[in-house]
């Protein structure tokens, strides 16, 4: 599967007529671009990429640059740009649902670590340092939007701003108790959907406080009983599967390299990693297959 991922990209980089021929440049940004995702399907720096010898034979015949011209052209925001649109089109391909989930992923950086864009936040069995990927997806596993951000971001605030531009219209979202906020219900509401989380001290009083419809609604759905609590679980359950087959493929997310460190390249290398495996389940299609 990675020799189909790069085969895809390097013709979708190097037979782009803008991405081809970048003016005023040696080495275009198609180039820059398939080396950073060589790079990042084998978990490997850039400087591994821009070593020929690294590649293989049938992608010897291209003319690398060295690695500092590279890192000073992955930094530009046109590539940034470049990934972001091409990740559209990659997902516009793939199969959509009204059903989706909100989850977030802790990427964990060592305690000795002098990132200073790294933070200390909550994880699974106490506190770690590191960062967090904020996570929309779709109930078929596209993911349709994410953020980067150190480990203390709360996942409200977050999503908040992942959904300001966002088409909800008809579409269900469900997540877990770190999502339970007003604020969140009302942004989502705007967009023409709804949220479904579970509060963290459920079967217990609401206050003197108002609440959002959407708050009270999710409220009596889930806790008219036990087993509807455990409905929304099971169901919810399918997110923890697609998170897992993004950090289970050979080329997904399942740690930060040592080499991957502050913000901005987190975010570079996030966003390539989900690309790959958005592109991935496009490869999967019966279609692709057959073509």
């Amino acid at each position: 599967m990675d020799g189909e991922l790069l085969r895809w990209l390097y013709h979708r980089f190097l037979h782009d007529p803008v991405l081809a021929h970048t003016p005023d440049c040696t080495y275009s940004d198609g180039l820059i671009l398939l080396i950073h995702f060589y790079g990042v399907i084998f978990n490997r720096s850039g400087h591994w990429a821009c070593c020929r010898c690294n590649w293989p034979i049938g992608y010897r015949r291209l003319k690398l640059p060295s690695y500092s011209q590279w890192q000073k052209r992955i930094k530009r925001p046109c590539i940034t740009r470049w990934i972001e649109r091409v990740d559209a089109e990659v997902r516009d391909r793939l199969p959509g649902s009204d059903l989706k989930f909100a989850d977030g992923k802790p990427l964990v950086v060592s305690g000795f670590s002098k990132d200073r864009d790294a933070t200390v936040g909550y994880v699974p069995g106490g506190y770690a340092r590191g960062y967090k990927v904020h996570l929309l997806i779709d109930s078929l596993g596209r993911i349709e939007r994410f953020g980067v951000t150190g480990l203390h971001a709360g996942e409200p605030t977050v999503m908040h701003h992942l959904l300001r531009d966002a088409d909800l219209h008809g579409q269900l979202i469900r997540a877990d108790s770190n999502y339970d906020a007003k604020g969140l219900y009302g942004r989502i509401a705007v967009r023409g959907g709804r949220l479904i989380a579970p509060r963290k001290k459920p079967f217990t009083g609401l206050g003197h406080h108002r609440h959002h419809p959407d708050r009270l609604r999710a409220i009596a759905e889930l806790e008219v009983s036990r087993d509807a609590m455990r409905t929304h679980r099971r169901i919810r359950a399918q997110v923890e599967r697609q998170i897992g087959h993004l950090t289970n493929l050979p080329s997904g997310l399942w740690a930060l390299p040592g080499f991957v460190r502050r913000l901005t390249r987190v975010r570079r290398w996030v966003a390539a990693k989900i690309l790959l495996y958005n592109l991935n389940q496009v490869l999967r299609l019966p279609s692709a297959a057959a073509a």
